[in-house]
């Protein structure tokens, strides 16, 4: 009785063959954990530099050090939004009608991509104006 039989056999190479499967898959890589890891951020303080360090720290530009925000063309009061709009509509269309170009304000990437209403409503006006000016 030296020899198993063939059921034995089969089972025991599928628990082999499972279990090589199981070890092979933990031991390489996969793609979900090489996405997690993403590039390294450094972040520097900013230096500041300063004229006479040994007299009075004074910095050589004005305070605050940090960057001020800076809003979108388009941002601010009904009002404010549509005289910005108004100057940048009136320079467009003034430029269109000197190109000989159809009288068309959507041609303007800043009029599409405004996400102002008074900044288009002036936009228009100023557009509307531009043009004529240059056409009469």
């Amino acid at each position: 009785m030296n020899s198993m039989s063939t059921s034995k056999k089969v089972i025991a190479g599928a628990v082999l063959a499972a279990a090589l499967i199981v070890v092979g898959g933990s031991m390489s890589g996969s793609a979900a954990e090489a996405q997690v890891r993403g590039p390294r951020v450094v972040i520097v303080p900013r230096v500041r530099v300063f004229r006479t360090p040994w007299i009075y720290p004074r910095p050589i530009y004005p305070a605050p050090y940090y960057y001020t925000f800076t809003p979108r063309y388009d941002a601010g009061p009904y009002d404010v939004a549509a005289q910005k709009g108004f100057h940048d509509g009136f320079d467009r269309g003034r430029e269109d009608g000197r190109d000989g170009r159809r009288f068309d304000p959507n041609n303007s990437s800043h009029f599409r991509d405004s996400i102002s209403a008074g900044y288009r409503d002036g936009f228009r006006r100023g557009y509307a104006e531009g043009f004529r000016g240059i056409v009469r």
